[in-house]
């Protein structure tokens, strides 16, 4: 599958390019990403690749995510969708257009102990109209296979100025 852009690469985007080139860069905009949306400093998320319609992120399972028995909890992999939706719309939507979240639907397949691997795919690339979007995620264990799947809604409109 062939992703042609339809608008100059967005600020986020450039950003994303501009640090991947270190390990501190990479690091600072893992940061600043999590920073700006709620509750998702402690996924400690690193970003494998981001570009125009994808967006690959991994987690290791650490103290912070896990409950009490260990595995992964439902909520944080919930998160962890929300913030690969959020990356890969942001970069994708042309500059003369705003995003929001309208909703979240997670289907939790099995439970998890290990390191898990986000991707959110958006195959939208005529922006002409505007509406829901959906962005559908999948999260896997990086030794076998899915655990989840999400559906991310966002409401894109005109921005108006």
């Amino acid at each position: 599958m062939t992703l042609t852009p339809s608008a100059p690469p967005s600020q986020t985007l450039r950003r994303y390019q501009r640090s991947r080139g270190s390990l501190l860069g990479r690091w600072r905009f893992a940061r600043a990403a999590r920073r700006r949306t709620p509750l998702l400093g402690t996924l400690q998320a690193r970003f494998g690749e981001l570009r125009v319609g994808l967006c690959r992120i991994e987690m290791q399972a650490h103290r912070r995510v896990c409950a009490a028995d260990g595995a992964v909890d439902p909520m944080v992999i919930s998160a962890l969708a929300q913030l690969a939706a959020t990356m890969v719309i942001e970069v994708s939507v042309p500059e003369g257009l705003s995003w929001t979240v309208r909703g979240l639907t997670a289907e939790h397949l099995r439970r998890v102990k290990a390191a898990v691997i986000a991707v959110a795919r958006l195959d939208k690339t005529d922006w002409a109209e505007t509406g829901l979007v959906g962005v559908p995620v999948t999260i896997s264990e990086v030794a076998s296979g899915e655990i989840a799947r999400a559906v991310v809604s966002f409401a894109v409109a005109t921005r108006i100025d």
